[in-house]
């Protein structure tokens, strides 16, 4: 099938671009050439697995429709910690306790993998991610941070209402999580860093190549690009959620959803009147907001999920200062909305089920994708059990095989979601408020 290559939605400059310079470009892939293994998309996932792939001593080629840290993996929020975006319950119910747990352990190794590179390229890492509550839940979380520690090994710090509010100065806030081993950081940071690695270690990369068509002739498959092509015996599609019909089946099994993401101009000492901490921060909210201090006395903002996106930071701008504004009032200007001088949105690939969807589709061809919004360290993990099981080294990766390619309902499936995340506000604003009485 031959198509355009998809839409990708990154125009709009980030604040992250202006802090890290990029180290130079790959060439446009324009001729036809072969190799053991194609994969498709540079990000988190598709550069981690080409790192994996070449460590184990395979021949790959590495394809980007843009230029390496233009998608998801180079404008989130910059937060890493284990963990999956489905919640723990869910994967409980699903798989059982023991099988959580060793997923778990699995995100856990993910996060390992993010640390150890951006250590080697001796990049800043802030400790500590601060989970507080929009509503009162002492009991709740008290349960949460009891199961994890007995369950998974893994230890929370709880915070009474008045510790949370001595961190962040806002009532919106009541009780929360911190978790101490979690960091922050620059996404551009391990994205270069990887890049700098695959030439290292003479991983053939790409940009500004877009696969245009997925072929399969005699003796395996061939992705074709504008101005040329790559012949393999596997390809491996880790596109995210700017993938386009180009992928096939694995573009039917997860819907793209869209998040935002501001960055305000200097902010002075007020600021540091209302963020105390080091910490980012994060609230329950599957929908919620999520922000943490940089340069000093900015704020980067991000939040709201719709299937239905917005990429015009003139638009993403005053919603996301308004928001920020509801929260932390001082910060606001005559407008009644905090500043942007950054904004832009990014997309993610989410499956039905919220878990990753790796493994084959079809002989010689497997996917690695759909993080779900929890990709920082579940896409490294992701790669990495793909490259063990394409190597012949493990079959860790169908410890993930019971969540699988569930198709995304098409048209209608993105209504559903739609509809899931607006019932999930809902829930939030009843929770908030009854916590008042």
């Amino acid at each position: 099938m031959k198509t355009q290559p998809s839409s990708q939605h990154t125009s709009s400059p980030t604040w992250y671009e202006q802090q890290v310079p990029r180290p130079g470009s790959f060439s446009e892939c324009s001729e036809s050439t072969t190799a053991e293994f194609c994969i498709v998309g540079a990000g988190l996932a598709g550069m981690f697995l080409a790192k994996e792939l070449s460590q184990h001593g395979k021949d790959v080629v590495l394809l980007e429709a843009q230029e390496i840290g233009k998608g998801a993996s180079g404008r989130h929020s910059g937060f890493c910690g284990p963990g999956w975006a489905a919640d723990g319950e869910a994967i409980e119910n699903k798989v059982g306790l023991q099988q959580a747990r060793e997923l778990f352990d699995l995100s856990r190794e993910g996060w390992g993998m993010v640390q150890a590179t951006l250590q080697a390229a001796n990049a800043r890492m802030t400790p500590g991610v601060l989970n507080p509550s929009t509503y009162s839940n002492r009991e709740g979380l008290l349960r949460a941070q009891a199961h994890f520690r007995e369950h998974y090994d893994y230890p929370l710090e709880f915070l009474e209402t008045e510790e949370v509010r001595n961190r962040v100065a806002t009532g919106r806030y009541h009780q929360g999580l911190r978790d101490s081993q979690a960091f922050h950081f620059n996404p551009l940071d391990l994205c270069f860093a990887l890049a700098s690695a695959l030439n290292a270690e003479g991983v053939r990369v790409h940009e500004h190549s877009p696969m245009t068509e997925l072929r399969r002739p005699s003796g395996g498959w061939q992705v074709q690009t504008p101005r040329g092509s790559v012949s393999a015996q596997t390809v491996v599609l880790c596109g995210g959620g700017y993938a386009g019909p180009e992928f096939q089946k694995m573009r039917r099994s997860f819907v793209p959803i869209t998040t935002y993401v501001v960055v305000t101009p200097p902010l002075g000492a007020k600021l540091a009147q209302c963020v105390r901490t080091t910490d980012a921060v994060s609230d329950e909210r599957r929908a919620g907001n999520y922000y943490r201090v940089v340069d000093g006395d900015r704020l980067l903002w991000g939040g709201d999920i719709t299937a239905f996106g917005v990429h015009d930071p003139r638009q993403i701008a005053p919603k996301m200062g308004q928001d920020l504004a509801g929260f932390y009032p001082e910060l606001a200007d005559s407008s009644g909305r905090v500043p942007v001088e950054f904004a832009w949105s990014g997309l993610m690939g989410y499956a039905r089920h919220m878990m990753p969807q790796l493994g084959p589709l079809d002989e010689g061809l497997w996917a690695c994708a759909s993080f779900g919004g929890h990709g920082v360290n579940t896409a490294p993990i992701g790669a990495r059990l793909v490259s063990e099981a394409l190597s012949g080294t493990s079959d860790r990766w169908k410890r993930l095989a019971p969540f699988g390619f569930t198709w995304n309902g098409g048209p209608l499936g993105v209504l559903a979601v739609e509809s899931v995340y607006k019932a999930m506000q809902i829930g939030d604003r009843w929770r908030a408020w009854r916590s008042r009485f």
